[in-house]
């Protein structure tokens, strides 16, 4: 009985140099939020197309700015935010990069009206394309470069 209960006293050894959480937050010197590292980031749920575990920085008002995820599927996605009132708030992602789960990647820049204005990708037969894009009132451009050729489309936008 008494060995039991002396056991009960003895905490297991942990590593100095371990940190273990599912959720780090560190604040600056203020007290607020600006770096999150989850596993899952903690967010309100359809903050995200899937929970995903990564990083999220926020400036000085507490608004994202920049976020990389591992998502459930495995895509790895790395994203830079413009400032709000900048443009569409609804969406004020300007650059993405991307690692898709096929072993694919692109990055991609958006404009402030959450437009894709150029894109490069790598596809699934490792071919490299750089896409500039364009919206004139009702229409969607595309040119294309890739070392097979370049093409040009038009194609009308609702």
């Amino acid at each position: 009985m008494l060995t039991l209960a002396a056991g009960a006293w003895v905490r297991p050894t942990q590593q100095p140099d371990t940190v273990r959480a599912k959720v780090l937050i560190l604040d600056d010197a203020r007290g607020r939020k600006r770096i999150v590292l989850g596993a899952p980031i903690p967010e309100p749920p359809g903050a995200r197309i899937a929970p995903n575990t990564g990083m999220i920085i926020l400036d000085t008002n507490g608004v994202e700015r920049f976020g990389l995820g591992l998502f459930p599927n495995g895509m790895m996605n790395m994203g830079f935010d413009a400032p709000p009132g900048t443009g569409d708030d609804r969406n004020r992602e300007r650059i993405n990069l991307t690692a898709s789960p096929n072993g694919g990647a692109e990055i991609r820049m958006l404009d402030r009206q959450t437009w894709v204005r150029w894109r490069v990708a790598l596809d699934s037969k490792d071919s490299v394309t750089l896409q500039f894009l364009d919206f004139p009132p009702g229409e969607a451009l595309l040119r294309r470069f890739s070392i097979s050729g370049t093409d040009f489309s038009r194609q009308p936008r609702q």
